[in-house]
C-alpha cells in the first residue's frame, strides 16, 4: 500500500465526517464489507456491531462533531487523532452534570486496496464520567526539543511493551517522559506526566487485579503508537459506576512524540475502562 492510497481513504473518511450526522457515518463510508472492528469494549465483530454502537452513541450525544487534530500515515496504517464535541441527551447531561463537552478520540485502520479491512476505534464520549475534568489551567506548550526517528520511537515502545500489569506500564512511561512533557488526557484535560498516573489510578481502584495486554504498535517518524487491552475484575466504583464484580475487558492507546534522546515530549492517552460495563461484550 502506498501513503497515496491512505491518503485517498482520509479524504473519504473526512469528508463523510465533516458532513451533518456524518462522524458516526465516516467509518462506513471507507470500510470493506468484511472489515473487522476492534471496539473499545473489547469486542471483535462486523460492520452490524459497529452501526449498533453508532446508534447508540447517536441516542446518547445526538450533536457529535468531530475537529481533526493530527493524521499519521505509515505502511499500511492510518491513524486519525480528532477532538469529539457535542452535547449529551437529558439523562447523560444530569449525569455528567454539564452541558457541551470536549473528549480527545482517534481510530487507527489497516488499509488494503484503497479500503479499510480492520479498524479500531478509540472513542469514548462519555470520559468526563470516569476522569472528571480538573480546574487548573492547561500547562504551557512543550519546550522545542530535536525530534526523534523511527528507530528513537520504537526503542521507547518496546521499553512499554514489556509492562504486564498497570502499574508496569505506567511505571514505564513516567521513566521516559521528560518533565515538562504534555499530555492529553481522553476527557481533554492537558497536563504533565502525573496526569497519566492519575488516570490510571483511577481506573486501578476499579480493577485493582488490572492486566495490560499489547496488541498492535507501530511507528511514524518520531511517533509511536501503542494499542492493547485492559481487563481486570471491577472491585471498586468507576465513575458513576458502583463495584459490580464483573470481569470487563476494554481497549485503550498511547500515542507519543519522542525526542531524538528517547524521551517523550508530548502523549496523548485514550483510555475506556467503562466501555465494557456501559456495552457489554455479547460474545462472553
Amino acid at each position: 500500500m502506498s501513503i497515496e492510497d491512505a491518503r485517498a481513504v482520509f479524504e473519504r473518511w473526512y469528508e463523510t465526517a465533516s458532513a451533518a450526522d456524518g462522524m458516526l457515518n465516516a467509518v462506513n463510508s471507507v470500510c470493506a464489507d468484511d472489515c473487522v472492528m476492534h471496539l473499545q469494549n473489547g469486542e471483535v465483530g462486523t460492520r452490524a456491531i459497529a452501526d449498533l454502537q453508532a446508534a447508540q452513541a447517536r441516542a446518547l450525544y445526538p450533536d457529535l462533531s468531530v475537529d481533526i487534530e493530527h493524521v499519521v500515515l505509515a505502511e499500511d496504517r492510518l491513524m486519525i487523532q480528532f477532538e469529539l464535541v457535542g452535547t449529551p441527551s437529558l439523562v447523560f447531561r444530569i449525569a455528567q452534570g454539564r452541558g457541551e463537552f470536549h473528549a480527545s478520540g482517534a481510530m487507527i485502520a489497516r488499509i488494503r486496496d484503497r479500503e479499510v479491512v480492520e479498524i479500531w476505534q478509540y472513542m469514548n464520549p462519555g470520559a468526563v464520567l470516569t476522569f472528571p475534568p480538573m480546574i487548573d489551567p492547561p500547562p504551557p506548550p512543550v519546550p522545542a526539543s530535536a525530534p526523534g526517528t523511527s528507530e528513537d520511537a520504537a526503542t521507547v515502545m518496546r521499553r512499554w511493551q514489556r509492562a504486564t500489569s498497570g502499574a508496569e506500564l505506567v511505571d514505564s512511561i513516567l521513566a521516559s517522559a521528560l518533565p515538562e512533557c504534555l499530555v492529553h488526557a481522553t476527557n481533554s484535560d492537558l497536563g504533565r506526566p502525573t496526569l497519566v498516573e492519575e488516570h490510571f489510578r483511577i481506573v486501578l481502584a476499579a480493577f485493582p487485579d488490572l492486566v495490560v495486554a499489547f496488541d498492535e504498535g507501530f511507528v511514524s517518524d518520531d511517533r509511536l503508537i501503542v494499542q492493547f487491552i485492559l481487563d481486570g475484575t471491577q472491585r471498586g466504583a468507576l465513575g458513576i459506576a458502583p463495584a459490580s464484580g464483573a470481569r470487563v475487558q476494554s481497549t485503550g492507546a498511547i500515542v507519543a512524540r519522542v525526542t531524538a534522546d528517547q524521551r517523550v515530549q508530548e502523549l496523548w492517552l485514550y483510555l475506556a475502562p467503562a466501555m465494557g460495563l456501559l456495552f457489554p461484550r455479547r460474545d462472553r
